[in-house]
């Protein structure tokens, strides 16, 4: 539940404490750092969490995430878009196929997010893909073994 409410969100803070979250929902970045900064009480939602284990990197672009725990922070996450590009190759029974995918890059670490463009024709594992990369080799080595493609 939490995770669906986060992947709504403009930008949020979360704080978590006793295995529950309490998030702070915004709009944007900008009216979150307003908050931070100004004190402007222009937050879009409040609510309150079960504790689960979240996956930031399928976020909206530009959505800034701060985590909180006992009010001191403890991380941020957000992606900016990097590019948004076409491949060609054969799939696993040898048909060429044409897909797109988008490529974000996280501000706050060295991880790539790899996501295929959704095909509401075709709804293969192949065309679902959204993966995580530990850094820009990880994901050139992924495109190279994968679909011979090279950034």
């Amino acid at each position: 539940m939490l995770q669906e409410r986060l992947n709504e969100l403009g930008s949020a803070i979360l704080n978590k404490k006793n295995n529950k979250v309490y998030i702070t929902g915004f709009t944007s970045e900008k009216m979150l750092m307003l908050y931070l900064n100004k004190g402007a009480k222009n937050w879009s939602s409040q609510g309150l969490y079960d504790e689960e284990h979240l996956v930031f990197h399928n976020l909206k672009d530009d959505a800034l995430i701060i985590v909180r725990e006992d009010e001191k922070e403890i991380s941020r996450h957000q992606y900016k878009h990097v590019a948004k590009k076409k491949l060609d190759f054969k799939n696993e029974i040898g048909k060429k196929v044409s897909r797109t995918f988008i490529l974000r890059k996280s501000v706050y670490s060295d991880h790539y997010h790899f996501n295929f463009v959704a095909d509401k024709e075709k709804e293969s594992d192949e065309e679902k893909q959204s993966l995580l990369f530990d850094n820009k080799d990880a994901l050139n080595h992924f495109l190279k073994e994968k679909f011979n493609f090279q950034l």
